[in-house]
This record gives C-alpha cells, sequence and structure tokens, in this order.
C-alpha cells in the first residue's frame, strides 16, 4: 500500500543532499574518512530517484505531477552531474573512485535515459501549452452567434 507521500519535500531534500555531496567532492576531503560515505551517498541517490520516479509514474492524476516531475528532473539533472564530475576524475577523490567508475559508468547510463523518459513524459502530459489554443463547443456556438 502506497502511502500518502509528499514528492516536493522528498525531491527537495534529495536534491539539496546530491548539492552536498557534489561541493564537498569539490574540497580537499580525506578519502580515509569520506569515501565509504560518498559511495553509500551516490548509490542512495540512485536508488532513490529511480523509486520516486516509478511511484510518480503510478500516480499520473496527481494534480501537481507535472511541477513534481519537473523537479524531479532537476534532482536527476543533479545527480547526473555528480556523477559525471566522479567519472571525469574532476573531485577530490578520483583515485579512490578507480574500481567504482565501470558501475558508475552504468549508473550514468542508465540516469542519462531516465532524464529522457522523464523529459518525454513531461512534454507529453503538459497541457498548458494546448489548452489556450482549444476552443469548446460551447465558446464556438457563442462565437458563430453574432
Amino acid at each position: 500500500m502506497l502511502q500518502k507521500i509528499v514528492f516536493q519535500d522528498n525531491i527537495y531534500q534529495l536534491s539539496r543532499s546530491i548539492d552536498t555531496v557534489y561541493e564537498g567532492l569539490m574540497l580537499d576531503l580525506s578519502g580515509e574518512y569520506f569515501f565509504d560515505k560518498t559511495v553509500d551517498d551516490l548509490l542512495f541517490f540512485d536508488v532513490s530517484i529511480q523509486k520516486l520516479y516509478r511511484q510518480i509514474q503510478a500516480n499520473t492524476q496527481l494534480s501537481l505531477y507535472i511541477p513534481i516531475m519537473q523537479s524531479l528532473n532537476s534532482c536527476q539533472n543533479r545527480y547526473i552531474r555528480l556523477v559525471d564530475s566522479v567519472l571525469h576524475g574532476t573531485t577530490c577523490l578520483k583515485e579512490e573512485f578507480v574500481s567504482l567508475l565501470p558501475k558508475l559508468t552504468i549508473i550514468s547510463e542508465l540516469h542519462t535515459k531516465l532524464r529522457t523518459e522523464m523529459m518525454l513524459k513531461i512534454q507529453k502530459n503538459d497541457k498548458t501549452d494546448d489548452s489556450w489554443d482549444i476552443v469548446s463547443q460551447n465558446e464556438l456556438s457563442e462565437l458563430l452567434n453574432f
């Protein structure tokens, strides 16, 4: 049974956590203290984004579906930026990550595909652009009754 989830709050916290890890990896941190925690965080972010996406997709009738998907997409972009920084060796722990690069490459590819899928779903379900161009039958009748 799916409990009531406040998607925006969860996505917000996830985004802030991703930003914190990203900014931390730009510092001169010791791998002895931070490597294991960073790996745990990277894997947690991976699983959490996928889980949130599945739950949101199962609830497309949500009144704030588009804004929630846009927030998740923004979170997803932050995560991809974080993983890419590790893959490109621009972090302070680049030597420690060498053994995890194949797994992180797979994660990066998966999230890049997921981002594309997310964007397509947002575009498909975002009816705000089209709603102004549609004339209802009642409006048409009024317009034709001079």
